[in-house]
């Protein structure tokens, strides 16, 4: 029986990833597993992986997930372990691939795989936890209380590690940026993650498929002079500053005559939270096109803008020659390792008048 290797994903970044890291790996056959889904009957990235010719998928599977109430969550839970049960038994993975190895679904697909011997596991760089790890909750309630109940409910095989990646789980991290991973994860095995594995024309074939779905044209992406990437909803409504500073960046930019798009968070409810469709200065992108797609066929010369997120750590790896900055304003709390991790990455953490000004300059030192 040929060896089998199962991602499970439960973003579009790793989604992506996954799919760049199984085109390489030739030799085995591959299972992608959707966990973690709020949609399971039209999902956009579901449907377009179905449709993708060069995928290097033999069989795809998807489960939900954001369950509300206690008591559906724990059946859905359970009825996702049975389904996976079967899905171990039958193809025996080799390897098993994730962006969070604290997702309940990697871990038990790691504890079924004990029964055959044993799968190796590996953790897909998730962004910025991968480099700073997690944030500081490791109080009594968090590595103790919770980590009992979920043994308790689920299992004792549950692990609750320090930091995404660093359970007894995972072998090898796969990473964009390898010099620069948390400390907790210096024990594992660390692979570097090719640019050119994302750029393969298989991927592009995605891209492609993607961005002929929601009729975008690769034409009027390269057109595009300024890209500002959203993060979720909750964080801009969390900051009552957000709105403010983002207007004022798009009405500044406008004066430039750049033409300037917006995309919104996959993962938004709201369809425009910002209404930003009622300002003509700049385009809205379909939120269902994940950033990395968009990335692939944006002009090298554009300038991407967005929020202390992974958005700007991809832009600056999958696309090194582009002017990438963090928008800085007055509520902004940002700790001293993003900001070292953004300096080492050569990310600008500027306020919307200093990028408008920067970018302004060009515009008038390139007419």
């Amino acid at each position: 029986m040929p060896d089998y290797e199962f991602y499970l994903v439960s973003t579009p970044l790793h989604l992506f990833l996954s799919s760049a890291i199984a085109l390489q790996r030739t030799d085995t056959r591959h299972v992608l597993v959707f966990i973690d889904q709020a949609d399971t009957e039209t999902n956009f990235y579901f449907q377009q992986i179905k449709q993708w010719k060069e995928s290097p998928f033999e069989d795809i599977y998807i489960f939900p997930g954001r369950i509300k109430g206690l008591l559906a969550k724990r059946a859905s839970r359970k009825a996702t372990f049975r389904k996976l049960k079967i899905l171990i038994s039958r193809f025996k993975p080799s390897e098993i691939y994730t962006g969070n190895d604290r997702r309940i679904e990697f871990q038990y697909s790691m504890h079924k795989s004990q029964e055959y011997g044993g799968a190796n596991g590996n953790y897909i760089d998730e962004g910025t936890f991968t480099y700073l790890g997690r944030p500081p909750s490791l109080g009594i309630s968090d590595m103790l209380i919770d980590s009992l109940i979920k043994k308790m409910v689920y299992g004792f095989w549950w692990e609750n590690p320090k930091t995404i990646g660093g359970s007894n789980w995972i072998a090898k991290v796969y990473a964009a940026f390898p010099k620069l991973i948390h400390p907790l994860l210096h024990d594992k095995s660390v692979i570097e993650i090719d640019p050119k594995w994302v750029q393969a024309k298989e991927i592009q074939g995605l891209s492609l498929g993607m961005l002929s779905t929601q009729n975008i044209s690769t034409e009027k992406l390269h057109d595009i002079d300024v890209l500002i990437a959203l993060p979720h909803e909750s964080i801009i409504e969390a900051n009552k500053n957000y709105q403010k500073s983002l207007m004022i960046l798009i009405d500044s930019l406008a004066t430039t005559n750049k033409r300037i798009a917006i995309k919104y968070h996959p993962r938004d409810t709201a369809a425009d939270s910002l209404n930003l469709q009622e300002n003509n200065a700049c385009d809205l992108l379909p939120k269902q096109v994940n950033f990395e797609a968009l990335l692939l066929a944006l002009n090298p010369k554009a300038t991407i803008i967005g929020d202390f997120s992974s958005v700007l750590l991809n832009a600056r790896w999958l696309s090194p020659g582009m002017s990438v900055y963090a928008i800085k304003n007055s509520e902004s709390s940002v700790n001293k390792s993003f900001l070292e991790l953004y300096q080492a990455l050569e990310v600008s953490c500027l306020s919307p008048q200093e990028i408008t000004h920067l970018l302004t300059e060009n515009h008038y030192e390139n007419n």
